[in-house]
C-alpha cells in the first residue's frame, strides 16, 4: 500500500502474440469452467497475497518444517540434486550498489555470523551471499532438505533485497518442478517445501520470460492443494484452504503481469463472488482491492467493499484505507488528504508510518512540499526506513534543491546510524536514488 513517486524495479518483457497464418479467425464465446481453483459446492475460493515474501524469520507453515513425512521421505530417498550445488548457478552480488556508510558500517555483521542470526537482525544481503556459500561448499547432493531450505532462503533474500531479475536466473536450475525426482518414489509426496515451489513459480516465469507458465503453475499447485482441502481435516484442513486462496490472487496477479487485463478482470470478479460469501474477509477484500487498483478498475475497487453496512464500512481500517487509495487513485489528493489525516490522528490504523508516508505524497502532489518533507523526515527520525519512504523524500530533496545530493548522502549517513532490525537495514542506492 506504500506509495511511490518513481520506478521501484527493472521492466520486464511482455508476452507478445505472433500470429500464425493471416487468416481471420472469429472469436468463440467463452465457456463457463470448473479448473482446480474452485471448490465443491461452491465453497468460497478468496485467496490471500503476501506484500512481500515471507523469509526464514518467520515461523514455518504447518506442514512445511520437519515433520514425521518429511523423515519417512527422508529414510528411503536418495536422489542427486548435486545440479543445484554448482558454483555457476549463483551470483555474484556487487557491493558498489551499496552506499559506502553501509559497507563501512560497524553494524555490518562479521563473516562467521551464523545465518539465523542474519536473517534475524535483517542483514537480508549477507544472508544471500552465505546460503550459497553454504549451497556451494558445505551441502551433501543428497541431502534434499537442506538443499531447499538454503535455496529457497537465498531465492527470497534476493527478493528482499531488490535483486529479483538474479533470483529469476538463479532459479531456472530447479527446471521442471513437476519432475519425478521432486517426488518420493514410493509415497508420491512432494519434496519440495510448498514456500519454495510458490516462490518458484513467479520466479520461473521471470526467469524464462513466459509469464503463462506462471499461471499454468500455479494452477498446478491449486490442483494440488484442493485435492487436500478434501481429503485433509481439521487444522490441516484450514491450511490447505488458506493455501487455495492465495493461489487464487497470485493468479489475478500473474495475469495483470502478463497484460491480460480483461483475463485479470474475469478472474477477479469471480473471486470477489466468493469472498462476498465469506464473514471474516476483510484482509482478503483488501488485497482483491489492491489488485483491481493495478488494473485501474477503482469502481471495481471500491465495490469490494459494498457489501458491508454503512457503520461497518466506516469501522474496518481496511475500508478507510481503500477508500483513501481510491481517492489517490481518481486524482483526487486533497480529498485523500483528509482522509490519511483523519486515520493519522485517530490512531487507528496499524500501520501508522504507511498513513503517513501516504499522507505525505498527498501533500506532495498538492504542491505542499514543505510539509510533505517535515511528515517524511520525521518518519525517518523515529526509525523508520522502508524503501517507498527513502525513495520519496530522496524526490522531494531533489524538487527542494538543486544540491540534492548531499541531502540524499545525509539521509543515508542517518538511516546506516539506526540499529539492526528483522525487517532489513541494508539499503542499496537506488533506495536514495543515488
Amino acid at each position: 500500500m506504500e506509495s511511490s513517486l518513481g520506478p521501484q524495479g527493472g521492466t520486464l518483457k511482455k508476452h507478445k502474440r505472433h500470429p500464425s497464418s493471416g487468416e481471420r479467425r472469429v472469436s468463440m464465446p467463452r465457456r463457463p469452467t470448473k479448473g482446480p481453483l474452485d471448490e465443491e459446492n461452491a465453497r468460497t475460493i478468496a485467496s490471500t497475497v503476501e506484500s512481500e515474501v515471507r523469509t526464514a524469520t518467520t515461523s514455518p507453515a504447518p506442514g512445511i518444517g520437519p515433520s514425521e513425512s518429511m523423515t519417512t521421505i527422508s529414510d528411503h530417498l536418495k536422489a542427486d540434486f548435486s545440479n543445484l550445488l554448482r558454483p555457476e548457478i549463483y551470483h555474484f552480488l556487487n557491493p558498489l550498489e551499496i552506499p559506502e556508510v553501509f559497507r563501512s558500517s560497524s553494524i555490518q555483521p562479521s563473516p562467521d555470523t551464523p545465518l539465523s542470526v542474519l536473517l534475524a537482525n535483517g542483514h537480508f544481503r549477507a544472508a544471500a551471499i552465505l546460503s550459497a556459500r553454504l549451497l556451494i561448499t558445505s551441502t551433501g547432493p543428497t541431502d534434499h532438505e537442506q538443499i531447499f531450505s538454503l535455496l529457497y532462503t537465498r531465492l527470497a533474500t534476493l527478493t528482499l533485497i531488490d535483486a529479483t531479475p538474479l533470483a529469476a536466473q538463479e532459479v531456472r536450475a530447479l527446471e521442471d518442478m513437476n519432475s519425478p525426482k521432486y517426488h518420493d518414489p514410493v509415497s508420491g509426496e512432494h519434496i519440495v517445501p510448498w514456500e519454495l515451489r510458490v516462490l518458484a513459480v513467479r520466479l520461473q516465469s521471470i526467469g524464462f520470460g513466459d509469464w503463462r507458465r506462471g499461471v499454468m503453475g500455479y494452477y498446478e499447485l491449486a490442483r494440488e492443494a484442493r485435492g487436500e482441502v478434501l481429503r485433509c481435516r481439521g487444522s490441516a484442513k484450514d491450511m490447505w484452504k488458506d493455501r487455495l486462496k492465495d493461489l487464487g490472487l497470485r493468479v489475478g496477479n500473474a495475469l495483470i503481469e502478463m497484460g491480460d487485463f480483461e483475463g485479470a478482470t474475469r478472474h477477479l470478479d469471480g473471486l470477489r463472488g466468493t469472498m462476498e460469501n465469506e464473514d471474516d474477509n476483510r484482509t482478503l477484500l483488501m488485497q482483491l482491492s489492491l489488485l483491481y487498483l493495478r488494473i485501474g478498475d477503482v469502481s471495481a475497487a471500491r465495490r469490494c467493499f459494498l457489501r458491508l453496512g454503512e457503520e461497518e464500512r466506516t469501522n474496518y481500517e481496511e475500508y478507510r484505507m481503500m477508500s483513501a487509495l481510491c481517492s489517490m487513485s481518481d486524482g483526487k489528493y486533497e480529498e485523500a488528504a483528509r482522509e490519511w489525516k483523519r486515520m493519522r490522528d485517530a490512531k487507528v490504523c496499524r500501520g501508522t508510518e504507511m498513513v503517513t508516508q501516504n499522507l505525505a505524497v498527498c501533500l506532495l502532489y498538492n504542491g505542499r512540499l514543505s510539509e510533505a518533507r517535515k511528515l517524511l523526515e520525521g518518519l525517518v527520525d523515529k526509525g523508520n526506513s522502508f524503501h517507498a519512504l527513502t525513495f520519496n523524500l530522496s524526490t522531494i530533496y531533489e524538487l527542494c534543491t538543486e544540491k540534492s545530493r548531499s541531502l540524499k548522502t545525509g539521509l543515508a549517513e542517518k538511516i546506516a546510524a539506526q540499529p539492526e532490525k528483522g525487517t532489513g537495514w541494508e539499503r542499496m542506492n537506488m533506495d536514495f536514488k543515488l
